[in-house]
C-alpha cells in the first residue's frame, strides 16, 4: 500500500439505512445565491453509512463516543478475508488465518461492500457468537465489516433478539465499524485512522475511515 485509501462509504440523499432507523435528510440552509455562502444541514441516526458503534449503544453502563480513548481511533490493522454466502455465519476458523496481533484492528472482508445500494445487502454474512467471543480473547481493540452490521441479517431474527455478538464485544470493550469499504486493503496491514466525532453521551459516530500506509 502507498497510498491513502478511503474505507468509508459516501452519505448522500437516499443512501441505503437499516430498517430499523430513519432515513436521513439533506437540507440546505443557507445557499451562495441567497447568502452568499453555503451551509447544508444533515440530519440523521447516529448509526448510518460507515460508523463506529461504542460500548453504550448496547451496554447500560459502558463508554460513550467521547470516552473512546483516541489511541483506539488510530493504530495497527489488519484486513481478512472471508468468502461467505448470504445469511451464512462467520466462524473462528475462517478469522484465523489473518495475521493479527494483539491491540490491532481486525476488518473481516466479505465482498458486501459491492452491494451497498442492492436490496442484497441486508442479507449478508455474520458473525457467529464463538467468533465474537475469540476476537475478545485475541485482544483486538475494534472489529470491522463491511456488512450493516456483525449481526444475525433482521429478517433472521426471532422475537426478542438480544444481539450477542454487540453485546460480546461491546461488553468487552472492543468497538465495533460497520459499512466500511474494503476491496483495496485486503489481506494487508495498515494503519487505521476512524475520524469519528466527539459526541458528549453519544453511542457511536459517523466515521471517515482511512487506511495508511505502515
Amino acid at each position: 500500500m502507498s497510498t491513502v485509501i478511503d474505507l468509508s462509504q459516501a452519505y448522500y440523499e437516499g443512501m441505503p439505512h437499516a430498517t430499523t432507523i430513519p432515513a436521513p435528510s439533506f437540507r440546505p440552509v443557507r445557499t451562495m445565491e441567497e447568502h452568499g455562502l453555503r451551509c447544508l444541514e444533515l440530519r440523521m441516526p447516529i448509526h448510518l453509512g460507515t460508523h463506529l458503534d461504542a460500548p453504550s449503544h448496547f451496554i447500560a453502563d459502558g463508554a460513550t463516543i467521547d470516552q473512546v480513548p483516541p489511541s483506539t481511533l488510530i493504530g495497527p490493522a489488519v484486513c481478512v478475508s472471508v468468502d461467505k454466502p448470504a445469511d451464512q455465519p462467520i466462524e473462528i476458523a475462517d478469522l484465523e488465518a489473518a495475521d493479527a496481533r494483539p491491540g490491532d484492528a481486525l476488518l473481516i472482508r466479505t465482498g458486501w461492500d459491492e452491494l451497498f445500494t442492492d436490496p442484497g445487502y441486508l442479507h449478508h454474512p455474520y458473525l457467529s457468537v464463538p467468533a465474537a467471543e475469540w476476537i475478545v480473547r485475541r485482544g483486538f481493540r475494534l472489529v470491522g465489516v463491511d456488512t450493516v452490521t456483525p449481526e444475525l441479517p433482521g429478517d433472521l431474527r426471532p422475537t426478542g433478539y438480544p444481539c450477542p455478538v454487540h453485546t460480546t464485544l461491546l461488553g468487552a470493550g472492543v468497538l465495533i465499524l460497520e459499512n466500511l469499504v474494503l476491496r483495496e486493503v485486503t489481506n494487508t496491514r495498515f494503519t487505521l485512522v476512524v475520524g469519528a466525532l466527539k459526541i458528549v453521551g453519544g453511542d457511536g459516530s459517523p466515521a471517515r475511515v482511512l487506511a495508511l500506509p505502515v
